[in-house]
């Protein structure tokens, strides 16, 4: 018998700007893995390149594809042989069917829905999210991984890891510890005085990482601040360049080397679908 476990998975909307369908598919692998397979594959390949344009991680895969599937029956493309997952639909229509599943579908959900009733953290990690261009690199998911109320360390509000160490989290504000907040970025970072006086001022520190895997050239700038107020962090002179250096060079690494990051068991898939939500509505 197959344990519900067996049946998690990912169902995904895919868009590809030679062809005028989108596709809808389901799969036990992550994004990452799958749109490499189906780039690689025909009838698929030919009507490529496909991107990611929406997905979902779900409690049973092959039910809900299978769904969806009969919901756009009216909409599926007959014209095109040995596939039954290209549709004539928008990928706002589609998505929006993904809005509509039964939340008991949805993993995660409870930490999700506390995600977005703490306006503060939501504007913080979208803006982090455009700020360091991750928004670009949501096909890579499993090469960066985003933790939502992990237990490390006593709790933290969320951890963000690029392979194998961590390149932002923030810890919970606690009755007798307060919120303690963590960015790796490139060490250009010390260049820029108004950046060291903010942090000095904020109870914090610029130091050299000590992941062992971390580039040479990596600072973490640790400093105690809720998050409405770390957005002042990044209007500072030097900050995006040093986040961006940093992020993008360790990201390139991880995804030349295609190989997933030890953490993408613990990465919220639907977290960072509804964090690009917002980030969508916000442009």
């Amino acid at each position: 018998m197959e344990s519900s476990f067996e049946k998690q998975g990912y169902v995904d909307i895919l868009q590809s700007a030679n062809c005028s369908c989108i596709k809808i598919g389901g799969t036990d692998f992550p994004p990452l893995k799958r749109i490499k397979e189906i780039n690689a594959t025909e009838p698929y390949k030919s009507l490529g390149v496909w991107t990611l344009a929406d997905f979902r991680q779900v409690v049973d895969w092959r039910m809900v594809e299978h769904n969806l599937h009969y919901r756009f029956r009216s909409c599926l493309n007959t014209e095109i042989k040995n596939q039954k997952e290209l549709f004539h639909l928008s990928v706002a229509e589609a998505s929006h069917a993904l809005n509509e599943l039964d939340e008991n579908q949805i993993l995660y959900k409870p930490k999700i829905d506390r995600m977005f009733q703490d306006e503060a953290f939501l504007s913080y990690i979208a803006q982090l999210f455009k700020f360091t261009g991750l928004v670009h690199w949501v096909e890579q998911q499993g090469i960066w991984t985003f933790a939502l109320f992990p237990s490390t360390n006593g709790g933290r509000y969320f951890t963000l890891s690029i392979g194998t160490h961590e390149v932002a989290f923030s810890t919970l504000d606690k009755k007798d510890t307060p919120q303690c907040n963590v960015l790796v970025m490139d060490s250009l970072i010390l260049d820029f005085p108004s950046v060291k006086k903010w942090v000095k001022a904020h109870n914090g520190n610029i130091q050299k990482t000590e992941y062992d895997t971390a580039l040479s050239h990596s600072v973490s700038l640790q400093f105690v601040e809720g998050f409405s107020d770390v957005l002042e962090l990044f209007v500072l002179d030097g900050v995006r360049r040093a986040l961006i250096a940093y992020w993008y060079e360790a990201l390139i690494q991880k995804s030349d080397g295609d190989r997933l990051s030890s953490y993408e068991r613990y990465h919220n898939y639907n977290a960072i679908a509804k964090i690009m939500e917002v980030i969508r509505k916000q442009t």
